[in-house]
């Protein structure tokens, strides 16, 4: 047995949904699968999901704030005020700020852009930027993607004569800045606007939207960025301005993303949310991260693609950088993490929190998430300024710890501090690190279950390569962009057989597998997973956790897997008796692969010899049971007692050297063969003995009577009609004439018994007349009777026959 690596959240059965989905939208089983996890039943609200139609935008004076902001604004660009738009240094904050741009500019407005530098300035208004803009004679801040928290801020804004509007998306506070002349978030409390999740560029797309008086589709193309780029839910709204925004980004993307494409390789035609998320954001955050964000919203309002390539080049450089700083930086703070984990002994630290000099606050994030992935627990990246003895930094979670509430309970320990359940940053004194660490650790020890701490994927639908085809495949566009809040579907191929295993790429990082069902394959292929090879063989059945897509190739198209995860329910059995030296064949196995792996022994002999040459590697040795005649209060015995408690529970390849020849040591092995024991491998040695590696010769003396032995004694009972049950009387006479065990002609006479083909009175015996028709394996006797004669010969049996019961073990459910 392989256990996965992820808990995989199944789908419960939904065939009756599936099939109306199917039959009332015409689309496939793999759509209609993804549609019911994802609890699109109702039929209107399940086209609407696939059609999404610019007819759907909600009314943006529905916002509370909306009427004000539309009004100011309105009146600063015709009375041509100084307008200033305060954005932010991320990928959502520079595309913000770049819509604010085309509306003012659209207005007709006077106006100009700040936004502040990361690690000088940080997050959000300052007072130092609201002099200045004072000082340039701004009538009327504009905040895009901040500002809800500004309190103090913006009241001193309003002390100096610059009124405040504010659009923003974040988790508004308790204490809203009442100074605003406008307030424009659909977070707010009373905010009766029904969709919640726009980002900082999807309030702007409506406040344009709002002021022209239409549904601005020319904006979509710097929403939908900025609403992938923040990593907002696909859903509703943001599904309408995503699926717009890329179809617009297509066909007529703006000069600056079409130099920022060309920069990074991307075919700007084929753009989609991926390549949005994982390749356009990284390098507009990247000016932000490193430097200043100005150079981001430049590349956005450039008017040609020729002043664009200088700011896209610039921006490619500075992603590169801000790649290998992540890199040397994780290196460190992943050797900073080993060494306390080594310092914390049996019991690891729950939350991940280190500070350290010289690190850039800007990539704060990118690295905890990192070692988020790496050892799934909540970390805490803070950058320590020794100047002024403050550290900043950023922080990410796992699923079902909420990090704004744990820091929410840390506060008195904080400087500041913002974000969600999944994210924050933060700003700390670095005399309060540790007592963060300590804080954090327990949080997370009092809320997170033991569940908790194993990574969950959750999985829209299980197929069978029948499920698989370019059709059904392609059918799955239907629900792009896929994003946070619309994933791309996540399937399990369920009990597929490996027809062919290999590594590629570099270092051979890579998997690449040919698997098998049902006269079908497929490709299926796994980055990262080259070191898993080893676990897997042809022959082997398994079951695949991963995303389905279509590979084209020299004008080929097939499908093909993506997988991220596996488990097997599969036991390897190698049966290596025949081998001359069964301890040069342990030793071998050993210098391979010592941790996970146990020895058991059949004998006293085989023991000491194990424990003699092996011991100091350690390596785990024990015994199936207490062998005959060894003193059973003796140390070797006391650890090998029936219950196998002596075998770890990590163990995953199990060695045996020689096979158990009492029922009470097969009984041993058979409970370490259970599936929920979760070993991967046996191997099966010789015990050492002189001609052990050979099979003995089975006889009627390891055999176990067929129904035709029992119809020949009953016979010979019926033949004779009665008789005194005595050791020298019928059944010597019947073993004698049948060539079988006194026990085994007894065993038999006692299944006639319990049938009712004989009569038992004290020591006499008789046939019944006429008999009940019973089968023989309605006598318990008979049941027990084979079992225990099924264990006998355990050691008697050949390869394939070992193999084959102990995979019946391993498939077993206690």
């Amino acid at each position: 047995m392989i256990r996965s690596k992820y808990r995989w959240d199944m789908p419960q059965p939904a065939a009756e949904r599936e099939n109306k989905l199917m039959s009332e939208l015409g689309v496939g089983r793999l759509v209609a699968g993804a549609l019911a996890r994802r609890d699109w039943n109702e039929i209107e609200e399940a086209r609407a999901f696939l059609e999404p139609s610019a007819e759907a935008l909600l009314d943006p004076y529905r916002m509370k704030g909306m009427a004000e902001a539309v009004e100011r604004i309105g009146r600063a660009a015709r009375e041509g005020e100084r307008i200033r738009v305060y954005g932010d240094y991320d990928a959502d904050g520079v595309t913000s700020t770049a819509l604010m741009i085309r509306l003012l500019t659209e207005l007709g407005a006077t106006f100009d852009t700040y936004i502040p530098h990361r690690s000088r300035e940080g997050y959000g208004l300052n007072n130092a930027a609201i002099d200045l803009a004072a000082a340039a004679g701004v009538r009327l801040l504009v905040t895009v993607d901040n500002g809800i928290s500004a309190v103090e801020q913006i009241a001193y804004a309003a002390s100096l004569g610059i009124d405040v509007v504010v659009t923003d998306h974040h988790e508004p506070p308790e204490q809203l800045p009442d100074a605003a002349i406008a307030l424009v978030n659909p977070k707010q409390k009373d905010c009766p606007y029904p969709f919640k999740g726009l980002c900082g560029a999807g309030v702007v797309f409506k406040l344009a939207h709002a002021m022209l008086g239409r549904p601005v589709l020319e904006y979509a193309d710097l929403a939908a960025i900025g609403t992938i780029a923040d990593l907002m839910p696909l859903t509703g709204e943001n599904r309408i301005i995503a699926r717009l925004g890329l179809a617009q980004l297509r066909q007529a993307p703006p000069a600056g993303i079409r130099a920022l494409a060309k920069a990074a390789g991307i075919d700007i035609g084929e753009i989609s949310s991926g390549r949005v998320g994982f390749q356009l954001a990284p390098r507009l955050n990247a000016g932000g991260r490193l430097e200043h964000a100005d150079s981001a919203v430049k590349l956005l309002a450039a008017a040609s693609e020729s002043e664009a390539e200088a700011y896209a080049d610039e921006l490619d450089r500075l992603n590169t950088e801000r790649q290998e700083l992540v890199e040397r930086t994780t290196a460190e703070a992943d050797e900073m993490w080993l060494k306390l984990r080594e310092a914390d002994g049996e019991r690891p630290r729950r939350a991940i929190v280190l500070a350290k000099e010289g690190w850039n606050a800007g990539i704060a994030g990118l690295v905890a998430s990192k070692l988020v992935e790496r050892y799934y627990r909540p970390a805490v990246i803070l950058a320590i300024d020794a100047e002024t003895g403050l550290c900043k930094g950023s922080a990410r979670s796992i699923d079902g710890f909420d990090l704004y509430a744990a820091l929410t309970d840390c506060a008195e320990l904080l400087e500041h501090y913002g974000g969600h359940q999944a994210a924050a940053g933060m700003t700390l004194r670095v005399d309060n690190v540790a007592e963060l660490g300590e804080r954090l650790d327990r949080i997370a020890g009092e809320r997170l279950t033991d569940e908790d701490w194993q990574p969950k994927r959750l999985v829209d639908l299980c197929v069978s390569l029948e499920d698989v085809n370019l059709r059904a495949v392609d059918q799955l566009a239907a629900l792009e962009p896929f994003g946070n809040g619309n994933p791309t579907p996540r399937v399990v191929l369920q009990d597929v057989i490996i027809k062919e295993c290999r590594t590629m790429g570099k270092e051979d990082k890579h998997l690449r597998l040919t698997v098998e069902q049902a006269g079908r394959s497929l490709e299926v292929v796994a980055f990262g997973m080259g070191p898993q090879r080893d676990r897997m063989a042809p022959g082997m059945r398994i079951d695949l956790l991963g995303e389905l897509s279509v590979n084209e190739w020299n004008g080929n198209r097939k499908t093909q897997m993506m997988f991220q995860d596996y488990r097997s329910h599969h036991l390897f059995v190698y049966d290596r008796r025949a081998e001359r030296s069964p301890w040069e064949a342990l030793e071998r196995l050993i210098g391979a692969e010592a941790e996970g792996l146990a020895v058991a022994c059949a004998s006293k002999a085989a023991y000491h010899e194990a424990v003699g040459r092996y011991a100091m590697a350690g390596v785990t040795i024990g015994l199936y049971g207490t062998p005959a005649g060894m003193d059973a209060s003796s140390e070797i015995a006391a650890a090998a007692s029936e219950d196998s408690g002596w075998l770890p529970a990590d163990i995953r390849h199990l060695v045996l050297v020689g096979l158990p020849k009492q029922e009470r040591e097969v009984v041993a092995l058979r409970s370490w063969l259970l599936p929920e024991r979760g070993l991967e491998r046996v191997t099966v040695l010789a015990d050492g003995e002189p001609g052990a590696g050979s099979r003995p010769q089975a006889g009627k003396e390891g055999e176990f009577p067929e129904r035709r032995h029992f119809a020949e004694v009953y016979a010979m009972c019926r033949k004779r009609g009665s008789w005194l049950d005595s050791p020298d009387g019928f059944v010597r006479e019947t073993a004698e004439a049948t060539g079988w065990p006194l026990a085994a002609v007894r065993m038999m006479l006692e299944v006639f018994v319990e049938l009712g083909f004989i009569a038992a009175n004290g020591v006499s015996r008789k046939v019944v007349a006429d008999p009940p028709r019973k089968e023989l394996s309605e006598s318990s006797r008979y049941r027990k009777a084979k079992e225990q004669a099924a264990l006998r010969r355990v050691a008697e049996m050949t390869a394939e026959e070992l193999r084959s019961w102990m995979e019946a073990c391993h498939r077993a459910v206690r």
